[in-house]
Parts: C-alpha cells; structure tokens; sequence
C-alpha cells in the first residue's frame, strides 16, 4: 500500500511492527516512567509513537475515535521529583499521568493502574515516604 519504502527506513519499520506485534499479544504491559520536564521520556514517547496505530491499536468510525487495545492490563510505574498529584499547587504542570491516561484510553485501556512515588526530590524523608507508599501500592496488586 502506497509508495515502495526506501531501504534505510527498513531497520525502523522492523523495529515499530516488532514493538507492536509485542503490545498486541501481551495481556500485561509494565511501564516504568519517570516524570522529566512534567512529562513523559523521550524514549517512552518513541514508543507510544510505535504502538499508536491507525487500525491496530485504534479507529475511527462515525461516533469519533474507538480503541481497539482494550482488555489488556496496564500497570504503570511513575515516579516525580516533586508533587503533582491533584489539588498541588503544581498540578496544572503534570502531563505524564494525565498523557498515559489519555493515551492508554484512546486505544481503549481505560483501567490503567497506576503507582506513584511523588517528592522523591524533595528531600530524604519524602523521598522514603514516596518509595515505601509505591512500593505498598505494587505490593497490593491483584495477580493476574
């Protein structure tokens, strides 16, 4: 379909039909994402880039867009320097939660589960706090 693709693109056209094929056929996909700049990685956006695709992850159809992803567990692990969480007096800066949410409902996961360390740059005895409270939350996960 379409024009014939230049041979040095090969490589990275690999590389996104294997990340896909991968999120396709896993029934539980682990993230861990860090906040950077009150967003997501870099490398972690590579990949959303690789699995958010027309007519495998999603479609559009007369009611608007429809997830084809659904059914999947997603677990994400986040952790920020600061406090973000809703009500903070940052929180209109969050755009790593609030993009993973997004992007994992677009494709029709809308039950992400999400554990957060906050403030573990605040100082060592938040940072303590933040890693025993996610680490409680990981550990009261339901199996599988």
């Amino acid at each position: 379909q379409g024009a014939p693709v230049p041979a040095e693109l090969a490589p990275d056209l690999a590389a996104s039909a294997a990340a896909l094929d991968e999120f396709l056929t896993a029934d539980i996909v682990v993230i861990g994402a860090p906040m950077y700049n009150f967003t997501i990685p870099s490398q972690l956006k590579a990949w959303i880039d690789r699995i958010l695709v027309a007519g495998k992850t999603f479609k559009y159809g007369a009611a608007g867009p429809e997830g084809l992803a659904g059914g999947k567990r997603v677990i994400v692990a986040i952790s920020r320097g600061g406090y973000y969480g809703a009500g903070s007096p940052a929180a209109a800066l969050e755009h790593l939660e609030s993009y993973l949410r997004g992007v994992f409902g677009f494709m029709g996961i809308h039950d992400a589960e999400f554990i957060i360390a906050d403030g573990i740059q605040v100082g060592p005895e938040h940072r303590e706090k933040a890693l025993s409270g996610a680490l409680q939350t990981a550990t009261s996960l339901h199996a599988a």
